[in-house]
């Protein structure tokens, strides 16, 4: 018996993750993980395995019973491309960042593409201050200092990290500071830094590896960063690979040129972004939106395009919220360009319908949510999952 439930577990240790496959054309496509590479994900579904073209996958999601525990980092590394690292243990010396990670064990980046380092947790009293200092333009490096619940810094030359010290270099001095004085370290931008990561991989530890491709099978995957570094990246520590950078937009990450309310009586709702009227997650029916817009009658959002896509997608309807009142009655217009692409009455007993819009070459989107019969009353239309494709 002992020996059967043994076999059981070791079975379903080694077996494959399941994964959901989230492509272009909306629905998923659920599966045993089989492997990635340049051109396609593959995946076994009912004992035969699929192959789905990478030029049309958004997002592969790996389902686990549970979260792996890990322990509290010592040290986090930001990357210019949007990478976070954490780990136990980090050297800095020729030109090179050696980290040393209970996920990505023994990470070597070259210095130019590491744009500050942390001593750390990233849960602190300070972490506004920290993200302020981060996106602050600098031109020197900065030894970033705390003192109670405050963070100062000194510009200056990096040169050297060791377990022991930072050596750093101030109006032409070498300082040698404990490193456990140092909060951390933000590096000035250096030629040749690496840009534009289209891979985004999510660890379920919180780090995140931002790539120029993923690609491999079985229980390990190679992530290639954009300065030609690969780094080994066990599937068992994957918690997602988003593939949508540059292929769509989601409205909810668009700052409209122009936003127009007309109440009907004295109250104004203006539009929401990835949430309903009250601040709840948006849904239609059974079904939950992590993205979309809620708008509310009368409101017009007008967004540039610049021709740069070519399909408007969503799913439309009158938000769980206030559906079931039977009351909300209202009118949605989309217009590219002047042009009318979809109009119709949206109500809260209509089922949540699909848009699927040719927006090629459109300069300028516009989106009304009109009054309908029955006054503004509940006229809470969701545009979930709301996106531009090119």
């Amino acid at each position: 018996m002992t020996s059967l439930l043994t076999t059981c577990l070791l079975a379903a240790l080694l077996a494959p993750p399941q994964v959901e496959v989230t492509t272009l054309q909306g629905e998923p496509r659920s599966g045993e993980w089989r492997g990635l590479t340049e051109s396609s994900v593959s995946l076994s579904q009912a004992g035969q395995d699929v192959a789905v073209p990478l030029g049309e996958v958004l997002e592969i999601r790996f389902r686990r019973d549970g979260a792996a525990k890990f322990e509290k980092p010592a040290v986090g590394v930001s990357l210019w491309d949007g990478s976070l690292l954490s780990g136990s243990q980090i050297k800095v010396a020729g030109k090179k960042v050696e980290l040393t990670s209970p996920v990505l064990a023994l990470v070597s980046l070259p210095q130019l593409d590491v744009a500050g380092i942390r001593f750390a947790d990233r849960l602190t009293a300070v972490d506004d201050q920290w993200n302020k200092l981060t996106e602050k333009e600098r031109k020197s490096d900065l030894l970033v200092i705390r003192k109670e619940e405050v963070l100062d810094f000194l510009d200056g030359v990096f040169v050297e990290l060791t377990e022991k010290s930072v050596k750093f270099l101030i109006d032409g001095e070498e300082v040698s500071i404990k490193r456990e004085k140092v909060f951390g370290l933000l590096f000035a931008p250096r030629q040749g830094a690496s840009k534009a990561p289209v891979v985004r991989v999510e660890l379920g530890n919180g780090d995140v590896v931002m790539a120029a491709g993923v690609s491999g099978s079985g229980e390990t995957l190679t992530a290639r960063l954009v300065s030609k570094v690969e780094v080994p990246v066990p599937v068992e520590h994957v918690k997602s690979i988003d593939l949508s950078q540059g292929k769509l937009r989601y409205l909810s990450q668009m700052e409209p040129r122009e936003v127009k309310y007309t109440p009907y009586f004295d109250t104004t709702w203006e539009y929401r972004r990835d949430t309903n009227m009250d601040g709840g997650p948006l849904r239609l029916g059974n079904k939950i939106y992590a993205r979309g817009l809620c708008v509310h009658s009368k409101t017009q959002l007008k967004y540039r395009l610049g021709g740069e896509y070519r399909r408007l997608q969503a799913v439309v309807g009158i938000d769980h919220l206030v559906a079931s009142n039977g009351y909300a009655d209202c009118r949605l217009v989309i217009q590219g360009d002047g042009k009318t692409l979809f109009e119709a009455d949206v109500k809260g007993k209509d089922s949540p319908r699909s848009l699927d819009l040719d927006v090629v070459g459109v300069v300028s989107l516009d989106v009304l949510v009109d009054f309908g019969g029955n006054l503004d009353i509940s006229d809470h239309l969701d545009l979930a999952d709301a996106k531009l494709v090119k």
